[in-house]
């Protein structure tokens, strides 16, 4: 299998939903209502804690921080 050297898997997947996300013929509520009916809950969940540590991230925080907050 090809691998491209320095791009990760999360990269790549972040690539993916930005390409899906760059779609501007989707309606957001719709699609929020869609995630929460079709994927198992777990999948779910998963898909949750990526847009908190998206917007995390995207306010400033960093690595170190978050695994502070994570053992307290």
């Amino acid at each position: 299998m090809y691998r491209d050297v320095g791009i990760s898997d999360e990269e790549r997947a972040a690539n993916k939903l930005g390409t899906v996300f760059s779609n501007f013929n989707l309606d957001l509520e719709s699609l929020g209502y869609y995630l929460s009916r079709v994927l198992p809950k777990v999948v779910f969940d998963r898909v949750m804690i990526t847009f908190d540590a998206a917007d995390f991230y995207k306010a400033g925080g960093d690595i170190d921080e978050f695994n502070r907050q994570e053992r307290i």
